[in-house]
């Protein structure tokens, strides 16, 4: 009876040893220590070019008070908090933005219809100054981009869809904004999937290794998704509990049999 008690222990002891995993699984860029890295790890910001579909904030501002207000909505409201108020749910985002249509133009205010498909936001904000100058006198153009969106899936903290409203923005920083990864995470194989022009193209990061941060895919672009893989071994946390409960009945179940034995 000692042989099986001994075997049951033997068992709990396996399934403590396979759920086990090491910290050193889950740590960025482990082959990097305090050193400075070669330029070809020092990528680029690459410029993102307006496609179809994309909603863009356009501000036009003048010396005729009334085509700023025409332009700039905002200022009646309170100006940098009419902004805010404006801009600052997804809603209004939507409501409130230019869309580029299925042509590849956006349709302004007393300037009409001009094609920004295809162009970076700076090419973009440079046409429609262009534009606005042969109506307007003095005028001052600002184009941005609303829709920097990325989805990051898959072993985070808080899955979902993320804005971004700067000019750039890393896998690291899409990771920090869902919260990081869970236990759980499988950080040397990280999918980016990115679509453009109705063609996909997808990237396998390393995120252990400094390799990939000279990836492509080392800066997201705007509808990127980001899909942290599960290690193998979640599966086994996850039933673990469930092992635990059974081999605790069994284990009882057999020190019981033996005292009466015993007795």
């Amino acid at each position: 009876m000692n042989k099986k008690i001994i075997t049951l222990m033997s068992l709990v002891i396996v399934m403590g040893l396979i759920s086990c995993r090491s910290n050193q699984d889950l740590v960025y860029l482990q082959d990097v220590d305090a050193e400075v890295l070669a330029p070809e790890f020092v990528m680029k910001v690459p410029e993102y070019k307006i496609k179809t579909n994309d909603n863009l904030f356009v501000s036009i501002k003048s010396m005729n008070p009334e085509i700023s207000q025409l332009y700039n909505p905002a200022q009646a409201i309170g100006g940098q908090q009419g902004t805010q108020n404006l801009y600052s749910q997804l809603p209004d985002q939507y409501l409130n933005g230019y869309q580029v249509d299925s042509n590849g133009n956006i349709s302004l205010p007393i300037i009409g219809s001009i094609g920004v498909a295809g162009l970076t936001q700076k090419e973009a904000q440079e046409k429609v100054q262009e534009h606005a100058d042969e109506y307007l006198k003095d005028a001052s153009v600002k184009v941005k981009l609303l829709n920097f969106r990325v989805t990051v899936m898959g072993e985070v903290a808080t899955p979902g869809v993320y804005y971004n409203y700067n000019s750039s923005l890393s896998i690291l920083e899409a990771l920090s904004m869902a919260n990081g990864i869970t236990d759980h995470a499988r950080i040397n194989r990280v999918l980016v999937i990115r679509t453009n022009n109705q063609e996909s193209k997808t990237y396998r990061l390393d995120l252990s290794s400094k390799n990939f941060l000279k990836s492509e895919a080392f800066f997201i672009q705007p509808n990127d998704v980001i899909y942290v893989e599960p290690h193998k071994i979640k599966n086994t946390d996850m039933n673990s509990n469930v092992y635990s409960l059974l081999l605790s009945t069994v284990s009882t179940a057999v020190l019981i049999t033996s005292l009466i034995i015993s007795n």
